[in-house]
């Protein structure tokens, strides 16, 4: 409960007996039972002074009592009901201007107005009249009030209230009815039943019996009715439909009953109370003897036979700050929610009361309603966090205390001069409650919700900036403790702390909820505080997690040197050369130096995970600075060199001729090496490696077109690398130094016959002729050696066909046998017919696709299309005439211009 109404004493003991009350403004009208009318002029207090009551006029109307009043200001009329009939009178001068003769009997009236609840209502007055088992119903016209309805009701009106300005509601003995007064329709709003005790009904399942008590009617705002049964109050819409599912059960039976928005006022035997419209809570009591009259509405009074009582409401801001402070926030919120007239800057109201709700949910271990309540309002995060323990809101963490109420109305205009103020407020200023602390299970249950908020913040604050573009690698401007951030105003700075704070909370409460989820949130892109999460990620020992942070920070030195010292331990799941070397892959040109810095101790202690940071899978690995990588390697050994120059030309095929000549001086410098390891020790190994290189640099010198011979010629050892001088030799088109050095130097046939087949030309100039050039080698030798008539013939038998017939007979010595020529003549002889008849066969199937052609062309030729003055193009239907025309296989004939259209609209491929 708390004070919504401040109750002065306006009237007290008066000298007769009060039977009737109506405010309007500052002014008291009361009726007596002697037919007097009393007006007093009432000031309002101020703070908590008494109410000023002073009495203006006394004005005796009737001997009987007045026992209604009401006023109607739109045309400045007081009326009254006395002795059984309404009478109307001048405002002003109180003198009788009507006496509705026709309701003679009359018990109780009602006007359409309702001034007491809204002075702005417009439109024609209306009265209607309850004059026994019947309404009538008085409308304005002309300056008087004219009897327009009567309407038989089925018992007498003991009460009724305009609800719109067509029905009104009644209250009979035992039931409550909706009359319509242009049609007299009736609807009933609760069946009666009668038994033994009264009358009863049933309301959203509860059964209420009735006695003879006053029926009870008010019209509430937002289009309701409230009706009153017994102790029970029922809300209906206009239509008589019930509204809420549950009523107001009063402590006991309502005498009288009024609205003061947003309040209820009911008269019960033994006291007034008060209750709020929404919540329908009990707020306030009052013991004021012989209460039986109530004036409802924005003057509010309560009168007995001798004394008024004046309801001032209290300040609404004070009201929902006295409701905040009992922690009663649905009832602060619902008035909060009042209209706008009432409360100052409601929206702010609002948000701060919901805001402190919050809080106190929290407190309560109602975490999702109150991260709820957090997410709404788009709460600063930093108060969030800060209800959490300091393992997870870290600087932020205050003691728990009951939150503060603040006005809307209060600005913060320095947040340094305020935190400053609260620093120096006293313990005795603040009430500290004894809350349950967070730990085990309930803090898990608060860091789940913790993260649902913190979620939400994250992805709204990484929209904003996206928006605004920034080094995500620069480090983040140190927290300051008064920094309110603002993130409409497009404060960049204030954004980044705010979106570092958010993370380094959502690592935080990863770690206690679950800390696999950890390593996701450091692998994206993420403004996590380094220093703070580098310290518990060392206390867990997440190294790999804390690689990723180190990663996403660009902090790659500090990385690196955590998994240098990672792997050069004995144990751990991160020991040794891998991760290392697979975190430098991933680095790029722009890191090149701490790529080679790092790389060495990897190199040292696992050359082939070391060669995998230069030739990985990897784009960042591709586009490193070859030239550089190379002579970086040159410092290790030949074999990483030649591993290196194998994978930029064989995988990434990298035409730069310096890097395949450097790979062939590494094949040669690498072979000689082994040579002369192989003289010191005649190992077999040494021999294997040695034969090997040199299949590999063999092989690369017949497939790679890009480095330059007559360097590598330069290069070679006269008295060594003859199969690589004959290569060489042969890219220089030096065929016969090749042959040469293949039959005299390699003494090898098959491999010079070879060699003969593989740069073959066909031409008719014998000098050209690899072929001859071979008969020339083992036929004519020039220094010395003795001819080779032998391999010459075998080289005739197998490729004959390749050299001309009278050129190797003149190379054949006189003392050649003809035998011995049998094999080549006969293979000369058989290849010469069959290229003859290969050609006879080709020269008649050329006659034939001829003819073939020949035969279509006039075909062709031959076609006619006959153009007439009635001939029509299909496809725009107009005439052929003289215009350019097309004709299509099928015979179509169309405008030139309209073949493109009708080719694509039609199948014109028929002939």
């Amino acid at each position: 409960m708390h004070d919504a109404f401040n109750v002065f004493l306006a009237l007290d003991k008066v000298p007769y007996k009060i039977e009737s009350i109506f405010a309007c403004g500052q002014k008291l009208f009361t009726g007596t039972a002697s037919g007097a009318l009393y007006v007093y002029e009432v000031n309002e207090p101020i703070e908590d002074e008494e109410v000023k009551v002073d009495l203006k006029e006394t004005k005796n109307f009737f001997k009987k009592p007045i026992e209604q009043l009401d006023i109607i200001k739109d045309i400045e009329v007081l009326i009254s009901l006395s002795d059984g009939y309404v009478n109307i009178y001048d405002l002003q001068t109180f003198e009788l201007q009507r006496q509705l003769t026709k309701t003679r009997g009359a018990n109780i009236f009602a006007i359409d107005t309702n001034v007491e609840i809204s002075e702005d209502n417009e439109g024609i007055p209306m009265i209607a009249v309850g004059v026994r088992k019947k309404l009538l119903v008085f409308t304005w016209r002309d300056t008087e009030f004219i009897c327009t309805q009567e309407l038989s009701i089925p018992d007498r009106i003991k009460t009724m209230v305009w609800v719109n300005g067509d029905k009104v509601c009644l209250g009979l003995t035992n039931e409550y009815v909706l009359i319509d007064v242009n049609s007299g329709v009736m609807t009933e709003l609760f069946a009666s039943h009668n038994t033994p005790g009264g009358a009863s009904f049933a309301y959203m399942g509860m059964s209420i019996g009735a006695k003879a008590n006053k029926p009870l009617v008010t019209k509430l705002p937002q289009g309701e009715i409230l009706l009153v049964k017994d102790n029970m109050s029922i809300f209906t819409g206009l239509d008589g439909i019930t509204t809420r599912k549950t009523g107001i059960d009063w402590t006991g039976t309502p005498e009288e009953i009024g609205c003061s928005y947003p309040y209820l006022i009911a008269i019960l035997p033994k006291h007034v109370e008060v209750r709020n419209i929404v919540t329908q809570k009990l707020v306030q009591t009052f013991d004021l003897p012989q209460a039986r009259l109530i004036n409802q509405g924005k003057y509010l009074y309560v009168a007995s036979i001798s004394n008024v009582w004046r309801f001032i409401p209290l300040n609404f801001e004070k009201q929902i700050d006295q409701l905040v402070e009992q922690n009663e926030f649905d009832e602060a919120l619902s008035l909060a929610k009042i209209e706008p007239t009432l409360l100052k800057d409601k929206d702010a109201k609002i948000r701060e009361t919901r805001r402190l709700y919050a809080h106190y949910l929290f407190h309560q271990n109602k975490f999702d309603d109150a991260i709820t309540i957090f997410q709404e309002l788009d709460v600063d995060p930093k108060e969030v966090i800060a209800l959490y323990p300091p393992s997870i809101s870290g600087a932020l963490h205050k003691p728990v205390q009951r939150p503060k109420v603040l006005k809307p109305s209060d600005e913060i205009v320095d947040d340094e001069i305020n935190n400053d103020q609260e620093e120096k407020s006293s313990e005795d200023e603040i009430e500290t409650e004894n809350l349950e602390i967070l730990e085990g299970k309930l803090l898990e249950e608060a860091v789940q919700t913790l993260i649902k908020f913190l979620t939400d913040r994250r992805h709204r604050i990484s929209k904003i900036l996206i928006q605004q573009p920034h080094k995500t690698n620069e480090p983040t401007p140190p927290a300051s403790p008064s920094h309110r951030t603002n993130l409409v105003n497009g404060n960049l700075s204030g954004t980044l702390e705010l979106a570092e704070l958010v993370d380094t909370t959502l690592l935080k409460s990863y770690m206690v909820i679950n800390d696999a989820l950890v390593g996701p949130l450091l692998r994206v892109h993420n403004y996590c505080n380094v220093e703070e999460v580098e310290g518990l990620l060392l206390e867990r020992k997440k190294y790999r997690e804390l690689k990723d942070l180190y990663h996403g920070k660009g902090l790659h030195r500090k990385s690196l040197e955590l998994l240098k010292k990672l792997g050069q331990s004995s144990e751990g799941l991160m020991k040794g050369t891998f991760q290392t070397g697979y975190y430098l892959q991933k680095l790029g040109p722009e890191n090149f130096d701490l790529i080679l810095e790092f790389a060495t101790w990897v190199l040292q202690t696992n050359p082939d995970e070391g060669m995998e940071i230069f030739i990985g899978d990897h784009p960042e690995v591709d586009n490193l600075p070859r030239n550089k990588v190379l002579e970086y390697l040159e410092g290790f050994s030949y074999d990483l060199c030649i591993k290196y120059l194998e994978h930029i030309i064989y995988v990434l095929k990298d035409p730069t001729p310096d890097f395949h000549n450097k790979l062939i001086f590494k094949y040669l410098a690498n072979v000689q090496k082994l040579e002369s390891q192989k003289s010191e020790s005649n190992s077999e190994e040494v021999g294997e490696e040695i034969e090997d290189t040199n299949k590999r640099l063999l092989k690369f010198l017949d497939e790679s077109m890009h480095y330059k011979a007559e360097k590598i010629l330069g290069r070679l050892r006269l008295d060594d690398f003859y199969e690589a001088r004959a290569i060489l030799l042969s890219r220089l088109g030096q065929h016969d130094q090749a042959l040469n050095i293949y039959v005299h130097k390699l003494k090898n046939e098959k491999l010079a016959e070879e060699y003969c087949v593989k740069n073959y030309i066909e031409t008719d100039d014998p000098t050209k002729n690899v072929f001859i050039s071979l008969l020339k080698v083992y036929l004519r030798p020039s220094n010395g050696e003795k001819l080779m008539l032998e391999p010459a013939i075998r080289l005739l038998s197998r490729h004959g066909s390749f050299v001309s017939a009278s050129d190797a007979l003149n190379m054949l010595p006189l003392t050649t046998k003809v035998s011995e020529l049998y094999q080549f003549v006969e293979k000369y002889i058989r290849e010469n017919n069959k290229n003859r008849n290969m050609n006879m066969i080709i020269k008649n199937l050329l006659k034939a696709d001829q003819r073939q052609v020949e035969e279509q062309l006039m075909f062709y030729r031959s076609r006619r299309v006959k153009i007439d003055e009635d001939k029509m193009c299909p496809q725009c239907t107009r005439r052929i005439g003289q215009s350019v025309f097309a004709v299509f296989p099928n015979g179509v004939v169309v405008h030139y211009h309209c073949k493109e259209k009708y080719s694509q609209s039609n199948d014109t491929s028929i002939l």
